[in-house]
């Protein structure tokens, strides 16, 4: 969870949106706040998001060897049930902390990665200008009629080095159409539908592998 210490009332505001927005209305004393100091607030514990970015993929790392600990334990008939509560305990402070950290996570795309969508009974071809967990923007030909803001979206891609094509539904949430005509392209906002398990595993890794290779 997402939370900020409002500078008027001094209450704590929560929003999913915080790492999205500049400003924010409290919802205690209803006034027009910049967003700022981002914390994130994972089983009652608390963490400046500024530093679990900072750290992002030493905990990344940590959380997966957790995860494996977690299953070794789950697994394994002499681990007392005092060890395995306070592991699945902490994995769920670490899961906290990440989800709240990756939220506003958007890998930028240097070269295109090719993306098939499906809209108002159109499909066409495009391109990711970004990717993250929660969403995507598409560039599509401007040829193609524009999708209609809260419609459904069906996209299918296939990441590099890898031989299973990913698919996703969506919503969208705001369209931009292209200023230059045939010289320029559509943008489409999609916010993701829950995502299938396998699918979340193999996008988060091939999202968080990309930036750590980007800040190398």
């Amino acid at each position: 969870m997402l939370i900020m210490k409002c500078p008027k009332c001094n209450k704590y505001i929560s929003s999913a949106l915080l790492a999205e927005i500049a400003t924010i209305a409290c919802e205690h004393c209803g006034a027009d706040v910049a967003v700022n100091n981002v914390l994130v607030s994972s089983n009652g514990f608390t963490f400046d998001r500024r530093d679990l970015l900072k750290r992002f993929f030493r905990y990344r790392k940590l959380l997966d060897e957790v995860i494996d600990e977690h299953s070794s334990m789950e697994e394994n008939p002499v681990s007392s049930a005092v060890s395995k509560s306070s592991i699945k305990q902490f994995l769920n402070i670490l899961q906290g902390m990440m989800t709240g950290a990756r939220d506003n996570f958007r890998m930028q795309f240097l070269a295109p990665l090719r993306v098939k969508i499906r809209y108002n009974k159109h499909e066409c071809s495009g391109v990711f200008f970004n990717l993250s967990m929660e969403g995507a923007r598409i560039e599509i030909p401007s040829s193609n009629p524009l999708p209609r803001v809260k419609g459904q979206a069906y996209i299918h891609f296939l990441l590099p080095e890898r031989q299973e094509v990913l698919s996703i539904s969506g919503e969208i949430c705001w369209t931009e159409k292209a200023k230059n005509g045939k010289r320029d392209k559509h943008s489409v906002g999609i916010s993701f539908h829950e995502l299938d398990s396998s699918v979340r595993s193999v996008l988060w890794r091939f999202i968080s592998e990309s930036a750590n290779e980007e800040q190398k």
